[in-house]
């Protein structure tokens, strides 16, 4: 049976057990009710036979709202911990990312300095070759006159 129907009977159930009650002949003076007891009986019998099965469903209900409840539940604790773990991941990342920024800043400095160590080297090493050129260039200046000089006399 399903609940829209067993509702439905059992409203039907219940309203001819008010009118029951109603149509029932009153006692003078007590405010109480004779009840045809076959017809009582009738009633409740099939009202005990309905209970049951709309106890049945009102618990699958409430298993199946409680199964859902717990599911999403664990779906939420799920999503929780893959974001807790995406935000780790993502503190890691940025921290080996700022550490690798950090170390290419010191290799760069490093290079310029090398570089620089370098440039001044190579000035300095010119410059000696320039100054002993200089040095070579004036004593072949000097023979150069000295040879002049002798061919003069000659």
């Amino acid at each position: 049976m399903t609940n829209e129907p067993m509702m439905s009977e059992l409203s039907v159930l219940l309203e001819r057990f008010q009118e029951l009650v109603h149509q029932s002949k009153r006692l003078p003076w007590t405010g109480r009710v004779l009840i045809d007891e076959a017809e009582l009986t009738t009633l409740l019998t099939q009202i005990q036979h309905i209970l049951p099965e709309e106890i049945k469903q009102a618990r699958w209900v409430i298993q199946e709202r409680d199964r859902i409840l717990r599911e999403a539940g664990e779906q939420a604790q799920s999503l929780i911990a893959q974001a807790r773990g995406q935000v780790d991941k993502l503190s890691d990342e940025s921290e080996v990312l700022q550490e690798a920024r950090r170390k290419a800043e010191q290799m760069i400095e490093q290079a310029r300095n090398t570089a620089r160590e370098i440039h001044l080297s190579a000035r300095a090493y010119a410059d000696e070759i320039l100054a002993r050129l200089i040095t070579e260039l004036h004593q072949v200046t000097e023979n150069l006159e000295a040879n002049r000089a002798e061919l003069r006399q000659e």
